[in-house]
């Protein structure tokens, strides 16, 4: 009876996250975690469902709480490690966020947007030459992050290294050729070397681009 009740209680909760019905479904995750017949995996289950709808509620301490408990019966709950990561970066707490995120990455390694964030948080703490190993890392995994690419080439603009600043932000207007902040960062160098047609080229361009994405999110 009691296998049923669970699993009634997982169903009920799921289908209400589902509907949008996100107060029922807390209702029901938390009738599951005092249930007497909870297990220690379905309880971090649970939790991680209770943190990521307290979060869509905007309740950020009740989040945090049902992410720490959801690690604290699961400490491989990459999912866990990443939310709260991402909850301390939100607040500018990098040196918690790269506590965090390294935890994460110890669970799950490849994953590229943790990297280019944790890469993010040492920038901000301008630690640049961890940042750029970070990115770096990001990138030997995919080629083809853009984020990465352009997160490097700031980095490394930060510390002038132009010519590697100016080879990544290329690289990352090379695989999307309509961001628009990567022209105007790579403006801003060759201002900084003396290329004044190049640097205008690039202001121009990244003007005209950021004017019709205004005028396209107008439209929608």
């Amino acid at each position: 009876m009691s296998e049923n009740e669970i699993s009634d209680l997982i169903v009920k909760a799921y289908s209400n996250q589902k509907d949008g019905q996100l107060s029922l479904a807390i209702q029901s995750w938390n009738e599951l975690l005092n249930h007497p017949s909870v297990t220690q995996e379905l309880s971090a289950n649970a939790q991680l469902n209770l943190g990521n709808l307290h979060l869509q509620q905007g309740n950020n301490d009740l989040a945090y709480e049902s992410m720490a408990k959801a690690i604290k019966a699961n400490p491989n709950s990459s999912e866990a490690f990443f939310c709260l990561a991402y909850m301390e970066q939100e607040k500018e707490n990098f040196n918690e966020a790269i506590s965090f995120f390294e935890s994460a990455l110890k669970i799950k390694p490849e994953d590229v947007g943790a990297l280019n964030n944790l890469g993010n948080c040492y920038d901000r703490l301008n630690k640049s030459f961890d940042s750029i190993e970070i990115y770096s890392k990001a990138i030997a995994l995919d080629s083809e992050y853009i984020a990465a690419y352009y997160n490097r080439g700031n980095a490394y603009s930060k510390i002038a290294k132009d010519e590697l600043a100016l080879k990544d932000l290329t690289l990352a207007i090379d695989l999307d050729n309509n961001f628009y902040q990567a022209y105007y960062n790579r403006g801003s160098v060759y201002k900084r070397l003396g290329k004044s047609k190049l640097s205008e080229k690039d202001f121009a361009k990244a003007k005209k681009l950021a004017q019709e994405e205004i005028e396209q999110s107008k439209k929608q």
